[in-house]
């Protein structure tokens, strides 16, 4: 049996038996109390002499005991998960294990070494970064000791059909993960653009997808996008449901695929209709169910918030000042339905000449970073006015169904499928809790609760200084308005409520409205710290930055 020598002092620890060459695979501690390296022994290796590599059998055996004890299978998964531990979620904030992604751990081979495979279940399909995670289980599983190649398998959860109530039917949406709202509330924004070519994005990336054209009056799925087969009615399951068409894989609905008729009707009539478009179609199994809203805030918008249980939505816009108005109250219609906004898309931000390359903004420059300020919308995205756009709406397929990947267009639209996917995981799992914000009088602080018990005080004053509305602060310049030294020292809050998930709207006792994105004045808002006293300048500092 050939030997190697050990020259300088090692552990049988994870990581730190660095002496000599030892291989990486060399599993054997036979006097660790469970058994090998890596499991957590740290017995010294005193001298060279007191150690024997065998190569042969390529185990690290310390003198102090001969006999060699296998690892079990409770062992190998243990380790393990330790490992897979070191594998973060950024979106959750949590590991893989804790949160638990880690399925179907199975071992191969002998007790010493083998093989080992395992699913890593993610929250959706589409994830963005699942080849990362991916690359990351496979590195650390098979840099255990006792592992010679690992199997890691990438599967996405399936939500399970509700049972029904006795006497009642089945809820069609119960096998829905995440409802995404596309809406304006301004019409010509080229918001159904966007919610079709986000559609067959999402489905290019992995996921099952449908899309409810919620708009009755003016349907425009029909027209920008033609169901495979040339199918242009809907038929019905046994149990009375309607199917959805189809197209690559996503799912249709639209009142212009029943009746190609002006729909002259009434209010109340809309909005029966529109709750039988939704709780009469055979969804089956989706990640994500995008519906295009039609412009306005009346009845459509009000039903669909009594109907829906939204994840989210994302709000689209164009440059000119006109439509900002009106998507500010479809943001404050978002609100009041609970529906946290995630992303501002911007569409026809700008024009580049095809032969000189020059840019034109041809609507002036846009509002959407005012959107998200005022609003704490985390994410604006621009999408610049393509003729390929334009031409492929009236064609019936989409341009992101026949673009490639790598093209500008393709990838345009990815990013912001890609931040609906991590926003949405956000939302659902809780990612990031609502931060909750009280009064003390007796101590003149404006309270936050964050999540493990852990509050921040802040000074009203402070807070009200910092405001960057668009009476405080110039929304082209960025020039301070708001003079620090008017503001009364005593100054408090009226009253405070959240808005949306991200911010929190104020009403001070000088008449001033104040809407704050707890990420520009809470330090421990993503982040580590809790429980910081924030001093007034430090307020002013973190919020106008």
């Amino acid at each position: 049996m050939e030997q190697g020598t050990v020259t300088s002092l090692a552990f049988c620890s994870l990581g730190v038996a660095a002496a000599g060459r030892l291989q990486r695979r060399a599993p054997g501690c036979a006097a660790c109390a469970r058994g090998y390296w890596g499991s957590g022994c740290r017995q010294p290796v005193k001298s060279a002499r007191n150690v024997r590599l065998s190569t042969q059998r390529r185990r690290l055996v310390c003198c102090a005991n001969e006999s060699e004890r296998p690892l079990s299978v409770a062992d190998k998964t243990e380790q393990l998960l330790s490992a897979l531990k070191a594998v973060v979620d950024p979106d959750l904030g949590q590991d893989i294990v804790t949160l638990g992604f880690v399925k179907n751990i199975q071992f191969g081979g002998d007790e010493h070494y083998g093989t080992v495979s395992f699913d890593v279940e993610l929250t959706t399909p589409a994830c963005p970064i699942k080849e990362r995670f991916r690359e990351e289980c496979t590195r650390l599983a098979e840099s255990l000791p006792f592992v010679t190649r690992a199997n890691v398998r990438l599967t996405a959860q399936t939500p399970s059909a509700a049972a029904p109530e006795a006497g009642g039917s089945r809820d069609p949406l119960s096998q829905v993960s995440n409802i995404v709202l596309v809406t304006s509330a301004k019409g010509g924004v080229a918001k159904s653009t966007t919610a079709v070519n986000l559609a067959f994005v999402l489905a290019r990336l992995g996921a099952r997808v449908g899309i409810l054209d919620a708009d009755i009056y003016g349907p425009s799925l029909p027209i920008m996008v033609n169901p495979e087969h040339n199918e242009k009615r809907i038929r019905l399951t046994p149990d009375g449901l309607m199917v959805p068409l189809t197209r690559a894989g996503v799912k249709l609905m639209s009142f212009g695929y029943i009746n190609s008729d002006p729909a002259m009707l009434r209010g109340p009539m809309v909005s029966s209709l529109l709750t039988q478009l939704i709780q009469q179609t055979d969804w089956g199994s989706l990640d994500y169910l995008l519906v295009d809203l039609p412009p306005g805030t009346g009845d459509i918008q009000i039903t669909l918030g009594q109907v829906l249980k939204a994840t989210a939505a994302v709000v689209v816009t164009t440059p000119q000042r006109l439509a900002f108005a009106d998507v500010v109250k479809g943001i404050q219609l978002l609100d009041k339905m609970a529906v946290p906004p995630i992303a501002v898309v911007e569409s026809m931000a700008y024009f580049v000449a095809p032969d000189t390359g020059k840019r034109y903004d041809l609507f002036g420059k846009g509002h959407s970073a005012r959107i998200s300020r005022e609003f704490g919308i985390r994410s604006t995205f621009q999408v610049p006015l393509w003729p390929e756009i334009n031409a492929a709406g009236d064609t019936g397929t989409p341009v992101t169904l026949t673009l490639p990947e790598t093209s500008e267009i393709f990838q345009c639209y990815r990013r912001i499928a890609e931040n609906i996917v991590q926003e949405c995981a956000r939302v659902r799992f809780g990612a990031v809790p609502i931060p909750q914000a009280r009064w003390d009088a007796d101590h003149r602080e404006i309270v936050v609760q964050l999540q493990d018990h852990m509050e921040e005080r802040i000074q009203p004053a402070a807070l009200r200084r910092a405001c960057r509305c668009a009476a405080c602060v110039d929304e082209c310049t960025g020039k301070q308005l708001l003079d620090p030294n008017s503001v009364d020292d005593n100054i408090y809050p009226m009253q405070m409520m959240n808005v949306g998930n991200y911010a929190l709207a104020v009403n001070w006792s000088d008449g001033h409205q104040s809407i704050m994105p707890w990420e520009r004045f809470l330090a421990g808002y993503r982040s580590g710290s809790r429980g910081r006293r924030i001093a007034e300048t430090a307020a002013l500092d973190s919020i106008t930055a």
